[in-house]
């Protein structure tokens, strides 16, 4: 897998759930070498930062967690990369309605499971809601959202609506929320308008 830096922001987060722009972290899948914009435990958590799943106390948690002990974040980083390619291949399966890999689904419960370990229950108003434990880690409390909104879309979202960027080497996952559900691109500025200008020189090139 290639690393590749980026400069996340909110803009990014065009897939409608957490889980989807997880996997969007990652581009080309389909060629087999996807291209990684994570690198490592701290890419992961400031991805997560701007994605809304981390604030800037668990950065500051995160930083001190990998200092004291730096295994434990590459372990953690290591689930959350497989994890990745994990949702891609179940996601791309709903996309091309080809059958899911049971592996996957097996790794996404065991996963489930990881998380619910660092969980307790607590007391929400009139009722109660899971919450991550104090000492839970930073990356495992990320990884929580993002199983739980994998399982929350799978379960709940609009499937028939998922759909994969028609750009070139981008693949990112997206929740078309258009009208006519129709919607091809990831960004009409990024990916849509790259596509507009190549069909404008091809057209160009053959009127020549």
């Amino acid at each position: 897998m290639r690393f590749s830096p980026y400069p996340w922001s909110e803009k990014d987060m065009i897939g409608g759930n957490a889980a989807l722009d997880f996997v969007n972290t990652a581009a080309d899948w389909a060629s087999g070498d996807p291209e990684d914009r994570l690198g490592g435990p701290e890419g992961f958590g400031k991805w997560a930062e701007m994605a809304g799943l981390l604030y800037a106390d668990d950065m500051k948690r995160l930083r001190e967690e990998i200092a004291a002990d730096p295994k434990a974040g590459e372990d953690a980083f290591e689930t959350a990369i497989r994890l990745r390619a994990a949702l891609w291949r179940i996601f791309n399966a709903v996309i091309t309605d080809a059958e899911v890999d049971e592996d996957d689904l097996a790794f996404l419960d065991a996963c489930k499971v990881r998380a619910a370990n660092h969980c307790r229950l607590a007391r929400d108003g009139d009722g109660f809601r899971r919450r991550c434990a104090e000492e839970a880690p930073a990356l495992e409390r990320a990884l929580r959202l993002i199983v739980e909104a994998a399982e929350d879309f799978l379960l709940n979202g609009r499937l028939d609506r998922l759909h994969a960027c028609g750009g070139d080497a981008c693949e990112w996952l997206f929740v078309d929320t258009s009208k006519n559900g129709k919607r091809r691109w990831c960004d009409m500025a990024t990916c849509g308008n790259d596509a507009k200008v190549k069909k404008f020189r091809k057209r160009n090139k053959k009127a020549a």
